[in-house]
């Protein structure tokens, strides 16, 4: 399995902005994969081809457009209203992101199905839960989940989920020094965090709004206080998606360890 980052990798990274962009995929999966028990390092990297879980989690949006995968926009995100409650929430028909975490966490541990099969689930679980901690993919319908909302940073002017998906991010990188300067908040969360369910960090997504909301409507400009704080969610999201991801991981792919381990 790759354990650096080819520095043609992190050009391409910084150069595209998809989502929890391509950067916030490598972070997060740089941050899981140094803590997986060796069983499941060994399967993620049998069944990965030998990529890396970061790189892992970048190929759901890469074939999201095809005809193939056409259907699985949808598993995303999910849209619930600020004050709705999780538990009166019901998953439409095509599914959502917290189906899709179940559904791909079930395959990618059936041994019935084929090594393209548990690949394909690696895959989409990898990118579905860090998804799931960019605050706008718990959105609202009204603007899909901030895709119809433009904003202007810095003389720039993106949609606010690309913002979040990507352009918080883009001071800081390369992915290398970003990780150097998060390392030390890791452990502070690490115990916390392992027994987390995936309804949880939804509800926590949803709690962000007041937070990706807070700038002024009329003219959409993002000043630097926004950005600040931005940044530092956006960190705090990023290291909760990647000690989480582990912590699925290593119960799914090492029955028995119960939660977050080192290799």
């Amino acid at each position: 399995m790759s354990r650096g980052i080819p520095l043609v990798l992190v050009v391409l990274i910084v150069a595209d902005a998809r989502a929890f962009g391509p950067a916030g995929h490598i972070v997060a999966g740089e941050i899981a994969e140094g803590r997986l028990c060796l069983p499941a390092l060994r399967e993620i990297d049998r069944l990965g081809d030998g990529e890396s879980v970061g790189e892992l989690g970048m190929w759901a949006d890469r074939i999201r457009s095809t005809e193939r995968w056409r259907d699985s926009a949808p598993w995303h995100y999910m849209n619930i209203a600020d004050d709705a409650p999780l538990e009166a929430y019901r998953t439409p028909a095509e599914g959502d992101i917290l189906w899709a975490i179940d559904r791909f966490s079930a395959r990618l541990v059936d041994r019935s199905l084929n090594h393209e099969d548990r690949a394909n689930a690696l895959r989409f679980l990898v990118h579905f839960v860090v998804d799931l901690h960019q605050p706008l993919h718990v959105g609202r319908s009204e603007d899909r989940g901030g895709n119809a909302i433009e904003i202007t940073v810095s003389g720039e002017t993106v949609n606010l989920h690309s913002y979040w998906d990507s352009f918080v991010l883009r001071d800081e990188l390369p992915v290398s020094d970003y990780l150097r300067r998060t390392a030390a908040l890791i452990p502070l969360l690490e115990e916390s965090l392992a027994e987390t369910a995936p309804s949880g960090w939804a509800v926590e997504s949803q709690a962000l709004r007041g937070v990706v909301y807070s700038f002024d409507a009329d003219t959409g400009l993002i000043g630097p206080r926004y950005e600040a704080t931005a940044s530092d969610v956006a960190r705090l999201r990023l290291i909760q998606a990647g000690l989480r991801l582990a912590g699925r991981l290593n119960a799914l792919l090492c029955p028995g360890t119960g939660g977050l381990l080192g290799p």
